[in-house]
């Protein structure tokens, strides 16, 4: 739980199914955090642009590759490379890693791992731990 001392944690979930959108808002915003929703990869770059959230949450299989390219984009964005990332997928890590471009940027520029990479649908108390753990951890 976020303390009452500290302003609520910004965190950015970009998800295309409206079930898994609300369900992550409704967790987060009852636990102490400002969930920002977007539901495509031009809005949710342009949210993290704009509001440099503290947390990215990221829909891995968003249509034509988008949560990989949003991924990407904000990995080798000098602004907003420090943002942790929770990729979910209902695609396992050991396969989202062999995913082409996962690893290199276009220019090949090496792409870091993900904070954390959870199966979809997420447990509440997985993800909240997931969430409280990168939140503290970026101060």
């Amino acid at each position: 739980m976020v303390s009452a001392k500290q302003p609520a944690k910004t965190i950015l979930v970009v998800e295309d199914e409206p079930d898994t959108s609300i369900f992550l808002s409704n967790l987060l915003a009852a636990n102490g955090f400002c969930p920002i929703c977007a539901s495509t990869i031009v809005e949710g770059l342009k949210k993290a642009v704009d509001g440099c959230p503290d947390l990215v949450i990221i829909n891995a299989m968003l249509p034509g590759e988008a949560g990989l390219r949003l991924y990407r984009s904000l990995r080798c964005s000098d602004r907003l490379c420090h943002i942790p990332i929770v990729m979910l997928s209902t695609v396992d890590k050991s396969m989202f890693y062999h995913w082409p471009g996962t690893r290199r940027s276009p220019s090949g520029r090496h792409i870091p791992e993900p904070e954390a990479y959870l199966q979809k649908p997420p447990e509440a108390d997985e993800l909240l731990a997931v969430v409280n753990r990168l939140c503290a951890t970026k101060g």
